[in-house]
């Protein structure tokens, strides 16, 4: 189906530039086209971002806060609960106005994914077992979320899980959790090297305990694009070696869609860090969704309207 540019808005090529990757960038200006696309499609029209600047893959605020942003009754019940004051956490990152507003953003994507788990033990069981084998029930699925963003018994940075899937008895002696980043139009980036003083050691002994980085992690990993992803899995690995906890299993999930070819690339690199890959894994968005767990059936077909292409 044609769209008009008067409806699909503004969409600027230079807002999708991955330096140096052109089969990244064409991926990128692809998917800001197919969310401007779904937009007007629903009979949406454009928002502005930065403000006064029409821009065709963002919501008008009237419809981000009508959470126009999500594709079913159930996802919208589990951003509601989200948002709500008594789940806020403390210098949690969690942006309302992107979250509701922005389509490319990967954090209402990942709601869009996982919502329908949400308050739902039996779909949630069911995911675990095809995703993850994950022979335990399903117990929360918790957004934007961290043990302790500021906590020294883990990385102590901010750092926090898209989404965090719980699975075992509550209050048991143990528990598995799938610590998730999902990814969709972006492209990795090189970070700056953690302060060797105020970061540094805290994630060496994070490291060195897990046993599961080649002993040449440094130079593979620090000051790399490698970097993020190598913090999210640092905060999985302090949540099993916490012993102040019940027992915790697990393992870090990054998420990306087939096209992304530049987080792609970044997990075959992370995955050859590795000694010990049991705590890492990487899968697509169209592996995750053949699954045929995660949604109804309408909402999976919904996503796949909206994010595939």
């Amino acid at each position: 189906m044609e769209l008009s540019a008067e409806l699909l808005g503004r969409l600027k090529p230079e807002w999708d530039r991955a330096p140096g990757d052109p089969e990244m960038t064409a991926f990128k200006r692809q998917a800001r086209r197919r969310q401007a696309m779904w937009r007007a499609q629903q009979g949406l029209d454009f928002g502005e971002h930065p403000p006064e600047n029409k821009n065709g893959s963002v919501l008008k605020e009237e419809d981000g806060n009508a959470y126009a942003n999500f594709l079913s009754p159930r996802i919208v019940e589990a951003v509601k609960h989200r948002l709500h004051e008594d789940q806020r956490q403390t210098s949690q990152q969690l942006q309302e106005p992107r979250l509701l507003n922005h389509l490319l953003s990967s954090m209402p994507m990942c709601f869009n994914l996982y919502g329908e788990l949400h308050n739902d033990p039996e779909r949630l069981t069911a995911a675990g077992k095809a995703l993850w084998n994950v022979q335990e029930e399903g117990q929360a699925v918790k957004f934007e979320w961290s043990p302790g963003r500021h906590d020294a018994r883990y990385t102590g940075d901010g750092t926090a899980f898209d989404v965090a899937l719980f699975f075992g008895e509550p209050g048991g002696a143990s528990r598995t959790v799938i610590g998730i980043e999902t990814k969709y139009h972006e492209h990795a980036v090189t970070e700056s090297e953690p302060n060797a003083v105020t970061r540094l050691p805290r994630y060496t002994e994070i490291a060195e305990k897990s046993q599961a980085f080649k002993p040449d992690w440094r130079k593979r990993i620090l000051g790399t694009e490698l970097q993020q992803v190598w913090r999210d899995h640092l905060l999985l690995l302090a949540m099993l070696q916490d012993e102040e906890r019940p027992r915790t299993l697990g393992t870090y999930v990054l998420v990306y869609p087939e096209g992304n070819t530049s987080f792609a690339r970044l997990a075959e690199r992370y995955m050859d860090a590795l000694e010990d890959t049991s705590t890492f894994r990487h899968v697509t968005l169209e592996s995750l969704l053949d699954a045929h767990v995660l949604h109804a059936r309408d909402t999976e077909q919904r996503f796949r309207d909206r994010y595939l292409f």
